[in-house]
């Protein structure tokens, strides 16, 4: 009876095992995160959350940019359109501050496109020499994809791309598409596009050439928190990040 016991455990354990060890598909492939915000495989690695990290921003219209006041000295004069407006007091110099901003992916790169408007004050304190972040969250989409409210917002991912701002010319904005792609997720843009001598505003095309990215895909355990590379970042295919899925989303959407 012993015997047979022993033979029975072990017949159960091997049979646990060979269930245990078949392989899982790659999850690159698949949803990384549950609606519930746990691992449906493990948790993601840097790669696979740099790529996670790209389609936020391939589906993120709107972002906070968050630039440093400079002292009043290395702030650019007003020009004709912008001085009716009053010049930041002197004890916010060197002072971050954070606004909502359009943004749109239109380079292959990872560098997010900017119209950035001479009056607004995240261009001013950019071209008087302050870094750039931009901060992007799966907070406020989350409910349109799913249809519903995210039992967390927490467990939500988010991302911070730091670096600065770089003019694009127009004649390169017009011949690579930028125009197009940033006036069809924004179609209002239209009423101060840079070379139209009709705009509401004067601005000019930018991109925010990203240095550092900063992740958080949700809670800890179940996910990747921390720095990711900014080689891979810029290497990340539209291929790749079309082939995975933020929380909420439907499968088939790409």
């Amino acid at each position: 009876m012993h015997l047979l016991a022993v033979s029975t455990i072990l017949s159960i354990c091997a049979i646990f095992v060979t269930v245990n060890s078949t392989p899982v598909s790659p999850i690159s492939q698949t949803a990384l995160l549950s609606d519930d915000g746990t691992a449906e495989a493990s948790i993601p690695t840097r790669y696979q959350s740099t790529v996670l990290a790209r389609r936020l921003l391939a589906l993120s219209p709107f972002g906070v940019l968050s630039t440093v006041f400079p002292s009043p000295s290395k702030l650019p004069s007003d020009s004709s359109e912008s001085s009716f407006l009053s010049s930041p007091p002197a004890s916010v110099a060197g002072t971050p501050i954070s606004l909502p901003d359009y943004l749109a992916d239109c380079e292959s790169s990872g560098n997010p496109t900017i119209l950035a408007l001479s009056v607004a004050t995240s261009t001013k304190n950019a071209l008087a020499g302050s870094n750039v972040s931009l901060s992007l969250t799966w907070w406020d989409q989350y409910a349109s994809y799913a249809g519903r409210q995210p039992w967390s917002e927490a467990s939500l991912p988010r991302v911070s791309l730091l670096g600065y701002l770089e003019e694009i010319p127009l004649s390169e904005a017009r011949k690579n598409g930028i125009v197009e792609c940033y006036t069809e997720v924004h179609p209002d843009s239209r009423l101060w596009l840079p070379g139209d001598r009709k705009a509401a505003h004067q601005g000019a095309w930018m991109r925010l050439i990203v240095q550092e990215v900063y992740w958080i895909g949700g809670f800890g355990d179940v996910a990747y928190i921390g720095w990711l590379d900014s080689i891979e970042w810029k290497a990340v295919t539209k291929k790749e990040w079309q082939n995975v899925r933020l929380p909420g989303e439907n499968i088939d959407k790409q």
